[in-house]
């Protein structure tokens, strides 16, 4: 007869600096729904894939963890966390790839906000989340304190990520509120403002500065990328589950977050640092 193993949720928070991370919950079922909710499109694929799919074998209980971070596209979160937990007397754990959205409001992290992004408790807009999986039992762990399965109250007569979106993918005037993600991707990646960058840019300036400007102009969206933007030079590499490397260091890459740092809701109060990324 085998033994049912346990582990406190408090001895797994302790593990993550309070002041860097925050850590919820996720019962076995709460995980399933989290497996069953879409997602748009897979994208730092790492760990176990519980997305998409009908059949999930092994639902566990989990941790979500959600980290500070105002950079784009660098999720170094995944191996940083991997790191703390293979450093401790923790087992029988393994990384988890779900609807991570999902997964913040019923752990009670965060809320949904109505650009579609989670707006955290603790870090607002600027984090990124993982779960960990565990095959071993959770005890101990906390009732959230806040859970809130529908819209942030805040965005209650609010339109501000709205009207900052200069890609005009965001479509929350009456319900049902919805993203063009086709429209935020393209923009996120061949946009050509002259305030907000675009990844085109950043992969011309320092990875292939020798191609020829009118080239890169007429780079326009995602369907008619070819693969021609390749991060292969200059020392700068990309891995598909953490992003853009420079010589073998995750690194962030400047784009479009308008909707983030231009609403009242934000803690940047409209002045994020593009060119300090």
């Amino acid at each position: 007869m085998s033994i049912e193993r346990s582990v406190k949720f408090p001895d797994i928070q302790k593990l993550f600096p309070h002041d860097k991370w925050d850590v919820g919950f996720l019962t076995e079922y709460q995980l399933k729904i989290c497996a069953y909710s879409p997602i748009k499109g897979k994208a730092q694929e790492y760990g176990a894939d519980y997305t998409n799919n009908i059949h999930f074998f092994s639902i566990v209980n989990s941790i979500v963890l959600a980290i500070y971070s105002p950079d784009s596209w660098d999720y170094s979160i995944y191996k940083e966390a991997e790191d703390i937990l293979k450093k401790s007397s923790l087992q029988n754990w393994f990384p988890i790839y779900t609807n991570f959205k999902v997964a913040a409001i019923l752990s009670g992290l965060g809320v949904r906000a109505k650009n579609s992004l989670i707006y955290g408790n603790k870090f607002g807009f600027d984090m990124k989340i993982c779960v960990i999986g565990f095959e071993d039992k959770i005890i101990e762990w906390p009732v959230p304190e806040r859970m809130n399965l529908q819209y942030w109250e805040r965005c209650d007569g609010c339109s501000d990520c709205r009207l900052s979106c200069p890609a005009g993918a965001i479509h929350n005037e009456q319900e049902p509120y919805w993203l063009d993600s086709s429209k935020c991707d393209d923009f996120i990646g061949f946009g050509d403002h002259n305030r907000i960058p675009s990844i085109k840019n950043f992969w011309h300036k320092n990875v292939h500065p020798e191609v020829p400007q009118d080239k890169v102009d007429n780079m326009k969206s995602c369907m008619d990328l070819g693969g021609e933007l390749s991060f292969d030079a200059n020392g700068y590499t990309m891995d598909m589950q953490t992003g853009v490397l420079k010589d073998g260091t995750a690194i962030p890459v400047p784009f479009c977050r308008e909707c983030q740092v231009q609403p009242r809701c934000s803690k940047w109060d409209g002045k994020y640092r593009y060119e300090s990324v």
